[in-house]
């Protein structure tokens, strides 16, 4: 049977079982307890009420032309680099198998078995260098006691858009009924700098590169304003967030108090001598280590961003900077203790897991 007929049978299983147990619930809840439309839900309750079977009937009619064997041989020319589409995909069964399916077929079998047609993620280019800079790191980290990341302050920043700005989802449609998704020109943005740890998160603070927000301090070499977050900037960002922060989290979790070590990454700001000085000078364990370049990946934080994004667009609707940076501070409140506790128990797999790869990017 294949895997997406499996799955597809687990799922009308579920909506019968929550049903059972929650009589209250409504169709619409249990649909996204499961991640399912309501009327999906609806349909196989009172089927499973009316005791009747969740499984498929058995049908009339031509049986299927692609068996589990051809179907394998379908999902395996899929994962070849040479076939993008369907259409590659039915070519090179003809080609080098002689088994003639149509697009159609393809498609159906591909979805079956859960696969879909994405686009890969871009990501930065590792050279050798890079690698191996990684890998250093993750068994620098792996040497270390699994409770000590519980004293770490991981430091990150993001810009948060207004608008979502991720390219639209394509569809199924007619090419006359295609539509159009609005975009603007320039989308309003908040570019705010946080840390997070085992015990909380710090409060936000947000810098140049936020709407309507330029930077005060002047670039000696062009003697112009910063277009972006200086070493300046980020010296009171340090002073007047990261580390009074941090002392309050440590402390008020009676943990670390004296011991917390700073982490941020490698960008120019942050690593000049005076900030580093600065961080050496008030920061009671000081800096851990350098972060490794490219390697966003490696950090527990950008979990955190792409949840504090998907439930920005998800349940907000800020209409100007001021809404944003009100739902920003909001969702930073609820962020869930157990969310902070799970990145940073994992950290060390995280890091095996960069090991095993020889430096290679992770998804985790």
């Amino acid at each position: 049977m294949a895997k997406g007929i499996v799955a597809l049978q687990k799922l009308r299983e579920q909506a019968a079982t929550l049903k059972k147990y929650h009589p209250d619930w409504s169709f619409n809840k249990i649909g996204k307890k499961i991640g399912c439309r309501h009327s999906f839900v609806s349909r196989w309750v009172r089927r499973d009420q009316a005791c009747e079977p969740l499984h498929d009937q058995s049908r009339s009619g031509r049986p299927p032309k692609a068996d589990a064997a051809a179907q394998e041989h379908i999902v395996m020319a899929a994962q070849l680099p040479e076939c993008r589409t369907a259409a590659d995909v039915a070519a090179k069964l003809q080609q080098d198998q002689h088994l003639s399916f149509s697009v159609t077929t393809v498609k159906r079998v591909l979805r079956q078995h859960g696969l879909q047609h994405l686009s890969p993620v871009a990501r930065p280019m590792l050279t050798d260098s890079h690698k191996l800079a990684r890998v250093k790191f993750a068994k620098a980290v792996l040497r270390t006691d699994k409770t000590s990341k519980r004293r770490w302050l991981n430091t990150d920043s993001k810009i948060f858009h207004l608008h979502k700005m991720g390219r639209p989802l394509r569809r199924w449609c007619s090419p006359g009924a295609r539509g159009t998704v609005p975009r603007p020109k320039h989308s309003i943005a908040a570019h705010v700098y946080v840390g997070i740890c085992y015990w909380g998160v710090t409060k936000l603070m947000f810098v140049t590169g936020t709407h309507k927000q330029v930077s005060k301090f002047v670039n000696p070499k062009s003697k112009r304003l910063y277009a972006g977050v200086g070493s300046s900037e980020y010296s009171e960002v340090l002073s007047q967030m990261f580390v009074p922060e941090g002392n309050r989290l440590f402390q008020q979790a009676g943990q670390w108090a004296d011991k917390w070590q700073l982490q941020q990454d490698n960008a120019k700001p942050h690593k000049t001598a005076t900030n580093m000085a600065y961080i050496a000078e008030n920061v009671p364990g000081g800096h851990f280590l350098t972060w490794p370049a490219c390697s966003p990946d490696m950090s527990p934080i950008e979990n955190m961003w792409a949840w504090m994004e998907g439930k920005l667009h998800k349940e907000y609707q800020p209409k100007n900077v001021e809404e944003l940076k009100d739902s920003l501070e909001q969702i930073r409140q609820s962020i869930p203790a157990s969310m902070l506790h799970n990145m940073f128990d994992g950290f060390q797999a995280r890091m095996q897991r960069v090991v095993d790869l020889d430096g290679e990017y992770i998804n985790m």
